[in-house]
C-alpha cells in the first residue's frame, strides 16, 4: 500500500494489527473488536493508537473514545460506497476530531479530491502509480465553488 498525506507520498509509520499479532511499541491500527476487548488497558497507553472502522459504523458508539486515537482509518469496501465520506465529515464537524482520518480499501485516484474535501487527510492507495495519479488529481483543482 502507498500512503498520501500532506500532498505527498510518505512512508507509513503505522502498522495494522492482525488477529493474533502482538501490539508493537507504537503506531498500531486496531479494529473495533480488539478495542472493545482491550479498551481498559489500551486507553491508558501513551503511544499513538489508530482505529479501523467500517464505513457503516455508528460514530455515536465511539464518541467518548475518540480522544484515545491519533488516527481513524475508515474502510471503503467498494468505490461506489459513499458512507465513508459521511463518516469523515461527521468526525470533523460533529465530533470535532482533529487526528488523522485515513481512507483505506477501494480508494481510487479519481476520488482523491472529494475525499480530502470531506475531511480525509490521508489516502491509502494500492500502489505507487495509483498514488502518483491521485496526487496529480489533487493538484488539478485549486478552487471550489461549493462548500465542502
Amino acid at each position: 500500500m502507498t500512503l498520501i498525506k500532506g500532498g505527498q507520498i510518505i512512508d507509513d509509520p503505522w502498522s495494522y494489527l492482525s488477529d493474533g499479532d502482538a501490539l508493537k511499541a507504537s503506531h498500531n491500527i486496531i479494529d473495533l473488536s480488539f478495542w472493545n476487548e482491550n479498551k481498559r488497558s489500551l486507553s491508558g497507553s501513551c503511544s499513538p493508537l489508530g482505529l479501523m472502522i467500517p464505513g457503516d459504523q455508528d460514530l455515536a458508539e465511539l464518541a467518548n473514545d475518540l480522544t484515545c486515537f491519533s488516527l481513524i482509518a475508515i474502510h471503503i469496501p467498494t468505490f461506489v460506497d459513499g458512507r465513508a465520506y459521511s463518516l469523515a465529515k461527521l468526525l470533523r464537524e460533529r465530533y470535532f476530531y482533529r487526528g488523522e482520518v485515513r481512507a483505506v480499501g477501494d480508494v481510487l485516484p479519481d476520488q482523491a479530491h472529494y475525499l480530502t474535501r470531506v475531511g480525509f487527510d490521508a489516502l491509502e492507495l494500492t500502489d505507487h502509480p495509483s498514488a502518483s495519479l491521485a496526487l496529480k488529481k489533487l493538484a488539478e483543482l485549486s478552487v471550489c465553488y461549493q462548500h465542502d
